[in-house]
């Protein structure tokens, strides 16, 4: 009986190990299909709400390009009206919306500083040809653009030409910060940080003195102290040998950010916390994460394969 009792055990054993085997190599592919899932959904999300903000800024450039005070002020070079109706409306705006993170620039038609809501200083005919490439393109193209873009700060900015009697007369510029982006983000558990590459700094000179992260420095006024925190304790994640990686229960993706054109400037930092499923996440690297990401350089987006 010994004899047939050990085969069968032995069978029996083996046949266990193998399901284990398998049961345990479907698990983590499962694991990692969630957790791909998951990056791929967070990614759309912070991109549909940049986008929208994008827009945001766009339409309130184009509504102001037409402003007949502003147009005035333009033409009669009377920078105390512009700098009055640039103060109206974003007492108006935030009034009526609660938005209270948008800056306005008027321009004149040679690439002058005319009138700026948040700086009252004589800087009237104060050349911006030399560094700020979006303003150089719409008085190119004399149409509206909207992009991230570096200037003494880094910002979104939305750009709308001013004509007046069809003449081209100058051009007038919506800057957003990434406060509305974040408020918008929150509603998903998601935080961000937006980095800017350090050799920068001689445009975006009102950044000088804001905290260095490696080769980065933060673009933010207020930002998120325990990611920032979180990316300094953790400097290997700048070396960006993996797409995302998988720190203290949270996944931190870093996709670059591009300014007019198809610079690569810096980095915005993405941070998904409290995963939503039940099953305990792999502690380990995801081989098939760079398989399955990759940036597209024509469309200056990441884009899941």
């Amino acid at each position: 009986m010994k004899k047939i009792y050990f085969p069968l055990i032995t069978l029996f054993a083996t046949i266990l190990l193998l399901l284990f085997v398998f049961y345990n190599r479907y698990s983590n592919d499962l694991k990692e299909k969630q957790v791909n899932e998951v990056i791929s959904k967070n990614i759309d999300i912070l991109y549909e709400n940049l986008s929208y903000e994008k827009m945001y800024a766009q339409s309130l450039a184009v509504m102001l390009s037409k402003d007949s005070a502003i147009i005035d002020s333009l033409k009669s070079s009377n920078q105390k009206e512009a700098l009055n109706r640039l103060s109206e409306f974003l007492k108006e705006l935030k009034n009526s919306t609660g938005v209270d993170y948008i800056d306005i620039q008027v321009h004149t038609k040679d690439l002058k500083a005319f009138a700026r809501s948040w700086d009252k200083r004589n800087y009237f005919g104060e050349e911006l040809s030399s560094f700020r490439k979006g303003l150089v393109k719409v008085n190119k193209l004399r149409k509206s653009i909207v992009s991230i873009e570096l200037g003494k700060r880094l910002n979104i900015k939305a750009i709308s030409p001013i004509f007046s009697d069809g003449k081209y007369i100058g051009s007038i510029e919506v800057i957003s910060s990434f406060k509305g982006l974040k408020e918008h983000l929150k509603k998903f558990d998601l935080s961000i940080l937006g980095l800017l590459d350090r050799k920068y700094l001689n445009i975006a000179i009102d950044l000088k003195t804001k905290p260095k992260l490696g080769k980065f420095v933060v673009v933010e006024k207020s930002f998120d102290k325990g990611l920032f925190r979180l990316l300094k304790e953790n400097p290997e994640i700048f070396k960006k040998k993996r797409f995302f990686y998988h720190i203290d229960n949270k996944i931190i993706a870093l996709l670059p950010m591009k300014n007019v054109g198809i610079d690569d400037i810096g980095l915005i930092a993405l941070i998904m916390p409290n995963l939503k499923f039940k099953q305990n996440l792999p502690t380990r690297e995801y081989a098939r994460e760079n398989r399955e990401y990759h940036f597209n350089k024509s469309s200056r987006e990441v884009r899941i394969k």
